[in-house]
């Protein structure tokens, strides 16, 4: 959110600002500060930096990473129902909502922890922490300690995909930061089909190896930045003691903020199929968190701390970072509503179907998702600051096939691929493009702020979006489920059964086979039945997405030029 008044953060000023606290705190330096804010000035900075081998080792590295912090919940989506059936959990949609928050919440830190520790050593701690989680979900066999793996691996994600990106920026010219980033996010190419991964290794023989395939990845990205990636000293710490900086945190804001969407999410989560509305169990935490959120955050970033987590010069002097935030926290939203849900129609909606056939299938959107980030970044490289009819087009296409989803049955798989995969490009060229355009606008000396905040957005967007499209599943399935066991009885199922049926039978078939009275002619009923179910379900899901797209559509209409911003300068030289 930006504030309302020009009080920059102290951690995330220039060299000029630092060295007269004076004037920083005035809200006026000499000049440059304003104008390094304002123009990102082409004379500062390096050119003609040779591409060694080092250089390169570095990128590659922090590419690896990058892609390391997403492929926990690459590989826990398809995987949710086999994790929750392993722990014995009702609540399988905490597991992802863990890792997001996790993530929002550190991401606000990792500029000042950079200041701390330099942004080496918080990149390499990140993928220890990515390690750590991958190793603790494979191994866990209670709810208690995916949700701490999820945790972990939400702040090393968090830590890892902010150094990486930003990392990246600031060592290639800033007119090719579309380009690089775009290489950034192609590296995740091998794990595209991350849904077959996941289903072959749990038909050979468990889902957990899936988890240590990425501790292996992370471990490659690991020894590349011990070797490799040795950035100068952050300039923004100069003059200022560890413990000046320990102070300038804005706990409060972070605390507002996250804790004010996690109680949120409880109560959103809670309400409609648990508990009633009207009741005070969903009311209390709903009403809280917006306060928190929408009151008590702004008013705290504006007059309740010098140091605010949000600083106001990322946004002074123009529009476009402010705008970027939002279209990536709705980007965001759309993002994690097909990752949760469109496997759910993939296995359930075309059911019966062969793991493989479900596999293949799901290639589609995470290829789409990729080919759109990369198409997005790349394009705006090439634009010549002409950015807002590109997002205005793809954020169109996010909406209207998103929507279109609402439209598909059991009985048209083709028609859902087919409009999955465009919305799924949509989303790609605009979630990752989003932050591009962030970058771009954005002064050198907030690289970091901008990437973390954008992250935290996206982050947040998903959180909120998977808390509202869970809650509109949930509720929708549990309305239809009923139709279940009236197909399993019509098929021979004795009635006495038919609760504990389709409570078993929504968790796993398998475990269903074990009720008295189930046979095969009872399954395909309950399977065809489910199908139907899911189809209705999951259409209220791509119903309530439409109204979110529209308003991200809105905002890529008020985009400006941005060729002002596009330059070949290098933020800072690697050694």
């Amino acid at each position: 959110m930006a504030t309302t008044q020009d009080k920059p953060a102290m951690v995330h000023e220039s060299d000029s600002a630092a060295s007269d606290p004076e004037k920083l705190h005035a809200g006026h330096d000499d000049g440059r500060y304003e104008n390094k804010a304002l123009a990102n000035d082409p004379t500062e900075g390096h050119y003609d930096i040779p591409w060694t081998f080092t250089r390169v080792v570095a990128v590659g590295s922090l590419c690896i990473v990058y892609v390391g912090s997403q492929l926990i919940l690459y590989f826990a989506d398809p995987a949710l129902a086999y994790i929750a059936a392993a722990v014995d959990t009702k609540y399988p949609n905490w597991i992802l909502t863990t890792n997001t928050l996790a993530v929002a919440a550190i991401a606000p830190f990792v500029g000042y922890i950079t200041d701390l520790l330099g942004r080496r050593w918080v990149c390499i701690g990140g993928t220890v922490c990515l390690l750590v989680s991958s190793i603790l979900i494979a191994a866990s066999y209670n709810f208690a300690t995916v949700i701490a793996g999820m945790a972990i691996g939400g702040i090393g994600a968090g830590i890892c995909e902010l150094t990486a990106l930003a990392g990246v920026a600031e060592i290639t010219p800033v007119r090719w930061r579309g380009a690089s980033l775009a290489l950034v996010t192609f590296t995740i190419l091998p794990f595209m089909p991350s849904v077959i991964y996941v289903l072959e290794l749990e038909q050979a023989g468990s889902w957990r190896w899936s988890f240590l395939i990425v501790a292996i990845w992370n471990l490659i990205g690991f020894f590349g930045l011990i070797f490799c990636y040795k950035p100068p000293p952050r300039h923004n710490a100069d003059g200022l003691t560890k413990g000046e900086i320990i102070k300038r945190i804005d706990y409060v804001g972070t605390l507002l903020s996250v804790g004010g969407v996690t109680i949120f999410l409880v109560g959103l989560q809670a309400g409609g199929y648990e508990y009633p509305w009207t009741s005070a169990t969903v009311l209390a935490p709903l009403i809280i968190g917006l306060v928190m959120i929408v009151v008590l955050f702004p008013l705290w970033e504006v007059y309740g701390t010098k140091y605010p987590m949000v600083p106001w010069a990322i946004f002074k002097g123009q529009r476009v970072v402010a705008l970027a935030f939002v279209i990536v926290f709705i980007a965001g939203m759309n993002f994690y509503s097909i990752l949760s849900f469109f496997p759910l129609m993939l296995e359930f909606q075309f059911a019966p179907t062969t793991l493989i056939t479900v596999g293949i299938r799901a290639l589609s959107y995470p290829f789409a998702i990729l080919g759109g980030a990369c198409f997005g970044s790349l394009a705006i490289s090439y634009s010549r600051g002409h950015v807002r009819e590109l997002f205005v087009i793809n954020a169109a296409i996010m909406c209207a096939f998103g929507g279109a989803l609402a439209a598909t049955s059991p009985n048209t798989p083709g028609l859902a691929l087919a409009m999955e995969t465009l919305d799924s490009f949509g989303i790609g060229a605009i979630i990752v493009p989003s932050l591009t355009l962030a970058l771009y606008a954005c002064p050198d000396e907030y690289i970091g702020t901008t990437t973390a905040l954008s992250l935290t957005s996206r982050f947040l967007g998903g959180s909120v979006g998977v808390g509202i499209y869970y809650n509109v599943f949930k509720s929708k399935l549990t309305a239809h489920a009923p139709e279940i066991a009236v197909a399993a009885v019509k098929a021979g199922l004795p009635a006495a059964e038919a609760a504990s049926f389709v409570e078993a039978f929504l968790v796993s078939p398998i475990a269903a086979e074990q009720i008295k009275g189930v046979t095969a002619t009872v399954l395909g009923a309950a399977t065809a039945a489910q199908a139907e179910v899911y189809a209705e379900a999951l259409k209220w899901v791509w119903i309530t997405t439409i109204p979110f797209s529209a308003v991200a559509v809105l905002c890529c209409l008020a985009l400006p030029n941005i060729k002002r911003f596009m330059s070949g300068r290098i933020a800072v030289d690697i050694h």
